[in-house]
């Protein structure tokens, strides 16, 4: 290291600004600001690797601008030097200059191909700026080089965990914890996508070993106590369940009638039907009239319904308003308005007046916006409505039930846009009909469908109807020609993709 006393972090750097002339005038001024430079310099080290040991000084100084600087200079005089390249990109990342450090890392990669050190720093420099494919290529590459470079895995798996690949994650995470590596998300990690994926046990002891570090991280400690619930339900029915319930109640958990609100779901999601029907049974006898937990009973037990009751529906989404968007879009990759909007646009159907038909907060709204001159919400649910409310891109939000809506709004619409809202519907005649007279001649209805071959629809035990696509079509034929149908992913659903259509018809002259 040079002797070059450190500036204050308010001091600027010192005055080098690179002439025209370029790097000759540009060496002669470090040369003369720095003596130890040009001391070096004359003593015979190159002017490159001079440059390079008055960066590390600065960087050791904890001057990253500087560092940059004095390394940029070096690597500009010596650009065979791999070394330097890795110094530089250091000290730009650490001065903010993420791209600048990504250029600087992949040189030095270009230069030292087979160093497993300057692949993470690509990686790791890559993830940062959301190159997520050059990212898992360079981690890749490290991993290939040294199978064992346990920080490589680790980002690896955070890139996978971030891309919702969580088996990936899991399998790449449980290599580390198997080898002692530590790091502090490690446990909570694999937790989580132990969870995801169903894996209650080995997830509540990932998460029990994630809370020894974090003992007051209170919504973790509520994700040990339902994971823990599951567990006992799936191998001990309500007994196992209420037994694990006890073994936790003293560290936070919620109570016992709110975790199995909230397991009965996750169990039928996950193909524990009976076990879930059992839980509902044993610990939300008391909510026998709450209108969401009578519809989810009747999912589990396959009751020939028709269609949800509207007050399911209006409870059930004025509970969720809160987290439906971070819910829906951030967790379950919910994408249905965004494809089926796509698809509208496609086809160029009219839209000056659109009905975004089950609203909820509004997901569609800012899609449909630009294409519409007026733009109507409606939804049965009070607060979705209030969140749609924020978004103030509707001109008109409206509660109401859907059919009741459209058969009292005769050729008021040319667009009626229905995303994610059929699917509380088992029956679709009465809303199809209702649709058409709500739209003006050569106006389309646009929907999803969660979709099954086995019957024209059928209620899931998730409390919600698939349909068939081409039963649906064949329904809509009185008053609808087929504009265009297409097979789509919509979102997860316990870690499962569930596919169904996207289906745009055109109203009859």
């Amino acid at each position: 290291m040079l002797a070059v006393q450190p500036r204050s972090q308010d001091a600027p750097p010192p005055a080098l600004v690179a002439p025209p002339s370029g790097a000759a005038e540009r060496l002669a001024q470090w040369r003369a600001a720095f003596p130890a430079v040009d001391g070096l310099i004359c003593a015979g080290v190159s002017p490159g690797a001079a440059l390079r040991r008055l960066g590390l000084t600065f960087w050791s100084a904890g001057e990253a601008l500087a560092a940059a600087e004095a390394l940029g200079d070096a690597v500009a005089l010596e650009p065979g030097d791999a070394a330097a390249w890795l110094d530089l990109g250091f000290a730009r990342r650490a001065a903010g200059q993420a791209p600048g450090a990504l250029e600087a890392f992949e040189r030095a990669a270009k230069l030292a191909p087979e160093n497993a050190r300057i692949w993470l720093a690509v990686g790791l420099t890559a993830k940062d700026l959301g190159a997520v494919r050059r990212a898992e290529s360079a981690l890749e590459r490290a991993i290939s080089l040294d199978p064992a470079h346990d920080d490589a895995i680790y980002v690896l798996g955070l890139l996978c965990f971030e891309a919702r690949r969580y088996a990936e994650a899991a399998q790449h995470w449980r290599a580390l914890v198997a080898r002692g590596y530590r790091a502090p998300g490690l446990w909570l990690g694999l937790g989580q996508c132990q969870f995801f994926l169903g894996e209650f046990g080995p997830a509540a002891h990932s998460l029990a070993a994630y809370l020894e570090t974090a003992p007051d991280d209170a919504a973790i400690t509520r994700r040990l106590a339902l994971v823990r619930f599951l567990e006992g339900a799936i191998h001990g029915g309500p007994e196992g369940a209420l037994a694990a319930y006890e073994r936790v109640s003293g560290e936070g958990a919620a109570p016992i009638v709110q975790i199995a609100r909230g397991a009965v779901p996750l169990l039928a999601g996950y193909g524990y039907v009976a076990t879930a029907l059992a839980v509902a049974r044993t610990f939300l006898a008391a909510d026998a009239e709450d209108p969401v937990h009578r519809h989810q009973i009747d999912a589990l037990t396959a009751e020939p319904v028709s269609r949800a009751p509207a007050e399911y529906v209006e409870a059930y989404f004025d509970r969720f308003a809160d987290s439906f968007d971070t819910q829906m879009f951030d967790v379950l990759q919910y994408c249905g308005p965004r494809k089926l909007s796509r698809l509208v646009a496609a086809t160029g159907s009219p839209s000056a007046r659109t009905l975004d038909l089950g609203c909820g907060t509004g997901a569609a709204g800012a899609l449909l916006r630009p294409r519409a001159t007026r733009l109507v919400g409606v939804d049965l649910s009070a607060n979705m409505l209030e969140k749609a409310r924020t978004k103030g891109v509707y001109d008109a939000l409206e509660r109401a039930d859907m059919i009741e809506y459209l058969a009292a709004h005769a050729s008021a619409f040319d667009l009626v846009f229905a995303a994610d809202s059929l699917i509380y519907l088992g029956d679709l005649s009465a809303l199809l009909e209702a649709a058409a007279g709500a739209l003006a001649p050569g106006g389309s209805l646009a929907l999803t469908l969660e979709a099954t071959t086995r019957s024209a629809y059928e209620l899931t035990t998730s409390g919600r109807f698939a349909h068939s696509p081409r039963a649906t079509i064949a329904a809509a034929a009185p008053w609808f020609s087929l504009r265009a149908s297409k097979r789509a992913f919509l979102r997860l659903e316990a870690h499962r993709r569930i596919h169904g259509a996207l289906i745009v018809l055109e109203r009859r002259g």
